[in-house]
Parts: structure tokens; C-alpha cells; sequence
């Protein structure tokens, strides 16, 4: 019985569905996703990512090279801001991409005492199929918010 599913399932995978490239999409359809992103992720999303921030020492200002310097409440509106305004999208690995808004008029952190205006979201499109990229909504609340950091 086990073996004709076996079977099946190997003649199936390549039919599957495959993540989006995001070293093949184009930097404004990245953009854009980042903006349906920053409406419609939802709070258990936003609640692992900062769990992420949190392990990673960004939030605490001694022990950390790289932390935040604003006040932690202000952090989840300028995290939805730069999803939703992004100055610059960069592709990484092959389903993640690295949102990055400058806050010119804000220090947002800094590394190693120097201060740092710019915040970084980077997000993991992994569940968001290439096919679907048009058309993302059923796919907005799987993506992950892996991390945020001040940045450069």
C-alpha cells in the first residue's frame, strides 16, 4: 500500500510547487509585496519576529555590538514602515529578501557605539509560490518575519 504512494509522490515533486526566487524578482514587485505585507501580517507574525529580536540581543543595549536605541513601543510602527516604504530591497539566499528604510531624522540604533538611522526587516517568502507572486493574499500571513536590526 505504502509503496504506490511512494511511487506517486516521486512522480509528483517535480510538478510541486516552488517558492518564490526572489533573486529573480524584480526589485518593485519585492517592494510591493512588502507593502501587502505591512496590512495584512498578522499578530502572531509581528510577535515571532520580535521573539527573534529579542533572542538576538537587539533590544538590550549592553552585551550586543548592534541594538536598538528608540524606544521599544515605537519599534513595531517603524518595523511596518519600512515593509510598507522601503528605500531599498535587497535579494538574499533564495526566498529571502532585506527590506531597508532610512529614518534620517532618528537614530533608530547603533553598532558599536556609532549611531545607526536606517531599520532592517528581512522577510522569508519561502511559502509565497513564484506562480502566485501576482496575486499573494493567501500567502501573506505564512511568510516569515525573520529579523530587524538597525543597519547602516
Amino acid at each position: 500500500m505504502y509503496k504506490p504512494l511512494l511511487l506517486a509522490s516521486l512522480f509528483l515533486t517535480p510538478l510541486a510547487v516552488h517558492a518564490l526566487d526572489t533573486h529573480q524578482t524584480p526589485a518593485e514587485q519585492l517592494r510591493e509585496l512588502g507593502r501587502e505585507l505591512a496590512a495584512q501580517a498578522g499578530a502572531s507574525q509581528w510577535q515571532q519576529l520580535w521573539q527573534r529580536v529579542r533572542q538576538a540581543g537587539y533590544l538590550q543595549a549592553h552585551g550586543s555590538a548592534v541594538h536598538f536605541s528608540v524606544a521599544p513601543t515605537l519599534l513595531p510602527e517603524l518595523a511596518r514602515q519600512t515593509l510598507a516604504q522601503a528605500d531599498e530591497v535587497q535579494a538574499l539566499r533564495q526566498t529571502q529578501a532585506l527590506y531597508r528604510r532610512s529614518f534620517a531624522d532618528q537614530v533608530i540604533g547603533q553598532r558599536d557605539g556609532q549611531p545607526l538611522q536606517a531599520l532592517c526587516l528581512l522577510v522569508d517568502w519561502r511559502t509565497l509560490p513564484q506562480r502566485m507572486l501576482h496575486t499573494p493574499q493567501p500567502y501573506l500571513r505564512s511568510a516569515s518575519l525573520l529579523s530587524s536590526y538597525p543597519c547602516d
